[in-house]
């Protein structure tokens, strides 16, 4: 299939699209297809169905409940957790390991090797008048 044939087969498709939308859109017959609820209800009891409005009992049974709102709410009736403010001293010559095992002491960080591994990493760890070593309000 060359160029020009490929463009107006594409052509064609939009033109038959634009005509359909524009009988679609303009007669209105797309409007009110959706019934209210009094015809819904209507069409219910046409079909042989008992239509009533909900008790709280029922409700309560034949809802299921959404496991996203069940978490949610869980979340919320735990109590925030409170503020706690450490002051660490970091003093000269400290070395890395002791400044991870205060931190782990004060339950700060979860895993002191790791917090030192991080700040050998990142060469925070060595001497350096010009950085600091870490900062904590």
């Amino acid at each position: 299939m060359n160029k020009a044939r490929l463009q107006g087969l594409s052509a064609g498709i939009i033109f038959t699209t634009t005509i359909f939308a524009a009988f679609y859109y303009g007669t209105g017959k797309f409007e009110g297809t959706t019934p209210t609820a009094e015809e819904a209800k209507e069409l219910l009891v046409k079909k042989g169905f008992v239509v009533t409005l909900p008790t709280e009992e029922a409700k309560k049974t034949v809802q299921p409940k959404d496991p996203d709102k069940v978490l949610m709410e869980e979340e919320a009736s735990k109590e925030a957790p409170s503020i706690v403010t450490y002051i660490i001293k970091v003093k000269t010559n400290m070395t890395t390991a002791e400044i991870a095992d205060r931190l782990s002491k004060e339950k700060i960080i979860d895993d002191a090797d790791e917090f030192e591994a991080y700040m050998n990493d990142r060469d925070f760890s060595k001497k350096n008048t010009n950085r600091r070593v870490c900062c904590y309000e």
